[in-house]
């Protein structure tokens, strides 16, 4: 079971929160997780390593999936986890409502 246990609104271009999940069959929590929305797409990003280059931001990633599909499958859990958990702690909850 893959849980939300904190979330953090940012409302700052398309990221909306970062939450934090737990995940108890392997019993750990994931931190960073940024939940994004623009235009009617919603998503979630795993947390990353950011370095400047050059004055440019390159993005590494922590976590990464060698399927795609087992990748889409762990995301969509979690912005579920985040939906729930949206849903029943109206203090956190992001200022604008997100129809989901």
């Amino acid at each position: 079971m893959i849980e939300c246990i904190r979330y953090t609104a940012i409302n700052k271009s398309t990221c909306l929160g970062v939450a934090t999940i737990y995940i108890s069959k392997w019993g750990i929590e994931l931190s960073g997780i940024s939940l994004h929305k623009k235009d009617s797409k919603r998503w979630v990003n795993l947390p990353s390593k950011v370095i400047e280059e050059g004055g440019e931001k390159k993005y590494f990633p922590i976590l990464k999936f060698r399927e795609n599909e087992h990748r889409d499958k762990f995301l969509k859990l979690i912005r579920d986890a985040i939906d729930v958990y949206m849903s029943t702690d109206k203090e956190n909850k992001v200022e604008e409502e997100i129809p989901f």
